[in-house]
């Protein structure tokens, strides 16, 4: 038996609730009613008003019943599509999930770990690369300018993101695009995520190998890969199981214990790169200050696209916040983004001023690893690729589980019934699936432009199109003649669209040369 009927949510909200006879209210839509009214008096506006059943059925709590008006239909409700025996409350009881979605019961956290989660997803692999695009992008001066400008423009967006989710109440960022513009963009946004994210956690699992295979080389000797228990293939799987494998379940505020310790290896990794600058003596290349090519400074936009890729993740990270709201995660956004930037720029500058031209696309490599504050840094690298992979698994997991549920047309209570069983199924073969391809892939340089031209859609081209969409729904209600307010973020909404198209063409391009004619990179043990 049906736990209820489903009708349109705009023929729900036409009935009236008092007339039993001529109106069949769904359970699941009342109870959505009650929860988010509920959530409405806690939070203030913001939350969204329509009628809608989403992927939940909520259960309404005690403090949800206490309402009056809200008690009486659902006992009308319970009278009428009351279900047979036991059923009936165990039904409803298995439809509450455990995962990020479950928010009605949970406190929250608040703006400064959220500002931790997002500056752990940014940071990561795009570090290493930062001082080699530095060069590539036509020395210091147009490196430093390019990078500020394009991380205005990554704020900005993350602002757009935080505005729109707020306005929508979206808890990934699939279901952003899919309030936003329509179900054909959700669907695209989910398989560009889960392509994205899916190659990102291959990208960190690499990391972990690269950074085993430098603390080999230095103890061991050049010859450790022979000893089986030494190749990177044994050593990237057996370290994924205690460090990674158990956090790939977990709800993503559950990750920000993690995101600590991530934060603070990067901090000792950028001490470590300013060190080596006054304390080291390293072969040393020609260093470029100025060089105006435009073809050169185009080159480090995939770069950048790529170290930025806290996007994605952002629109979870605002569901568990404790107060949902636009200035709340405007602050932490704000002191991410600033974080990310001061840490990125230290690092890029002082790593190409060491080395110069001679600067590896990996600046990690470049350094002595049998200097012990070096072997600790690379420790720590590897740690902050351990606690970076399960953010990344978290936001691909959820993704493939969306286009599970719309390929197989699956019900508000069968996708709800079937939740923990199918999240744990996905996150185990996403699990083994990274590690089988990161066991054949040789460096991290093959897929970072390709990276970038998808992180450009996340960063530039959905936020715009959301904007865009966001003025015409306001202007719409507003029923009059735009403003030049209006036209205003409609011009933006547009730069951004455009920028993000530019950008996803280029790194495209340029990841199809790489991947055409690759750098020739030594391994440490053939």
């Amino acid at each position: 038996m049906s736990l209820a009927h489903t009708m349109p949510s705009e023929e729900v909200a036409s009935k009236p609730s008092t007339d039993a006879a001529d109106s069949i209210v769904p359970i699941a839509v009342v109870s959505t009613e009650a929860a988010r009214r509920l959530r409405r008096n806690r939070s203030g506006p913001g939350s969204s008003d329509r009628y809608v059943v989403g992927l939940v059925t909520p259960i309404v709590d005690e403090d949800i019943i206490e309402d009056d008006d809200t008690h009486s239909l659902l006992a009308q409700n319970h009278e009428q599509y009351s279900l047979p025996g036991d059923i009936g409350g165990d039904v409803i009881q298995s439809c509450q999930l455990d995962s990020a979605y479950d928010d009605d019961d949970y406190a929250g956290i608040g703006w400064g770990k959220a500002m931790f989660l997002i500056v752990n997803a940014g940071l990561g692999a795009g570090l290493l690369n930062f001082p080699e695009a530095f060069h590539e992008a036509g020395g210091i001066v147009l490196g430093n300018v390019i990078h500020v400008i394009f991380t205005a423009c990554a704020l900005g967006s993350l602002l757009i993101i935080g505005r729109c989710a707020s306005e929508r109440n979206c808890k990934t960022y699939q279901e952003l695009i899919l309030q936003m513009c329509n179900p054909c963009w959700s669907v695209v946004t989910s398989l560009f995520i889960s392509l994205y994210c899916f190659i990102t956690c291959i990208t960190f699992i690499i990391i972990i190998g690269d950074q085993f295979d430098r603390v080999f080389a230095s103890y061991v000797g050049m010859d450790f890969c022979h000893r089986w228990y030494l190749h990177r293939k044994f050593t990237m799987t057996i370290s994924s199981l205690p460090l990674i494998f158990p956090s790939c379940f977990k709800r993503i505020d559950g990750l920000r214990f993690m995101s600590y310790v991530g934060v603070l290896s990067i901090f000792y990794l950028m001490a470590i790169i300013v060190e080596e600058f006054y304390l080291g003596s390293y072969p040393k290349g020609p260093v470029i200050i100025y060089d105006s090519h435009w073809s050169e400074v185009v080159n480090v936009l995939p770069t950048i696209c790529f170290g930025y890729q806290c996007h994605v993740s952002s629109v979870p990270i605002y569901s568990c916040l404790k107060k949902k709201d636009g200035p709340t995660f405007a602050k932490a956004c704000v002191s991410a983004i600033f974080v990310c930037l001061t840490i990125y720029t230290i690092s890029a500058n002082y790593g190409y001023l060491t080395f110069g031209s001679l600067v590896s696309g990996d600046v990690l490599l470049s350094y002595d690893a049998r200097k012990v504050q070096v072997l600790v840094a690379i420790i720590l690298l590897g740690i902050k690729s351990w606690t970076t992979y399960p953010i990344l698994l978290f936001c691909v997991r959820e993704a493939v589980s969306d286009l599970y549920i719309q390929i197989r047309s699956l019900s508000p209570v069968e996708a709800s019934l079937d939740e923990p069983i199918r999240r744990r199924i996905i996150a185990i073969v996403l699990w083994l699936a990274s590690i089988l391809m990161a066991s054949f892939t040789p460096n991290i340089d093959i897929v970072v432009k390709l990276l970038g031209s998808l992180a450009a859609f996340f960063i530039f081209v959905f936020p715009g199109m959301s904007l865009l969409q966001l003025v015409l729904c306001e202007s719409e209600m507003n029923s009059s003649t735009k403003s030049w307010r209006e036209v205003g973020w409609c011009a933006v909404g547009v730069m951004y669209v455009m920028l993000g198209m530019f950008t996803f063409g280029l790194a495209f391009v340029l990841g199809i040369e790489n991947m055409l004619d690759p750098d020739e990179s030594t391994p440490l043990c053939e």
